[in-house]
């Protein structure tokens, strides 16, 4: 098997393994409400709306870092519960919504830290493509998409060891060297599930509100949003956690495939 056939075979074993813990998709469903209320808060709170207008962008510095930092603290956190609670699962137990959160609030200090630290980078990132030209904005999207692939275990480091931040992206850094093929191809695996299950989700409500049927389009297209909107950022925690557990225990977890697992982490090239 190639990298991309294990990469789409592993995604379909977290899956799998979801569909057993399907309350963990509470987590991201939660997050998204948290970060939407954080950041409505800032605009009001801060009237960043005269500053949004101003050619001067200045005086958005300081609150568009806070609300970086409150955002990034919140996704982070749930994220990691989601781990928590997907490697749970995988060593044997039967994870809870609060167990979850408890793995994660063990950590909290870590995660606020790291936050701080993935909104910093996050900020001059955008910065540095803001005032890049074409050939610019090209390469720091390449600098970008190496940030969050050498930071893709930060979080599994960070809610299941005890670690610095320093360490936990060290640590990172390490595993992602193991599983360079997995990671990249089972992150785009991902990634265009989702967005063929979303296309496909638009095109059903066109259909529905195209044949009159108004109401229903309305509440499948709102009902399929949502769940699709919690769906993948946990599929995307469980695959996580997979490869995080194997290149950390060297065994396959519970619900993974022994061998699929170890040709995943054969040397390059093969």
């Amino acid at each position: 098997m190639g990298r991309i056939s294990r990469s789409f075979a592993l995604v379909g074993q977290s899956y799998r393994v979801l569909m057993q813990d399907k309350e963990l998709m509470v987590l991201p469903l939660v997050s998204g409400v948290l970060i939407v209320g954080v950041a409505l808060s800032f605009f009001f709170g801060f009237d960043l709306g005269p500053a949004l207008e101003a050619e001067d962008k200045t005086a958005l510095t300081v609150p568009m870092f806070l609300m970086y930092v409150a955002t990034y603290a919140i996704g982070i956190f749930f994220q990691a519960a989601v781990v928590a609670g997907a490697t749970e699962r995988m060593r044997g137990g039967d994870p809870t919504i609060v167990s979850a959160l408890a793995a994660a609030g063990r950590r909290v200090v870590p995660i606020l830290m790291w936050a701080v630290v993935a909104a910093t980078v996050g900020m001059l990132l955008r910065a540095l493509q803001n005032r890049a030209g074409f050939i610019g904005k090209i390469a720091v999207g390449i600098l970008g998409a190496a940030w969050s692939l050498a930071t893709f275990f930060v979080v599994p480091v960070l809610v299941l060891e005890e670690r610095s931040v320093g360490d936990s992206f060290r640590r990172s850094l390490e595993v992602f060297k193991r599983t360079w093929g997995e990671t990249a191809f089972g992150s785009a695996t991902i990634g265009i599930a989702a967005v063929c299950a979303w296309v496909t989700l638009i095109a059903v409500t066109g259909l529905l509100a195209w044949a009159g049927a108004g109401v229903i389009a309305l509440a499948v297209g709102a009902a399929g949003a949502i769940f699709l909107a919690v769906l993948f950022p946990a599929l995307q925690g469980v695959f996580v956690a997979s490869l995080y557990q194997y290149a950390t225990a060297g065994a396959a977890p519970q619900g993974f495939d022994q061998q699929l697992l170890g040709r995943a982490f054969a040397p390059k090239g093969q």
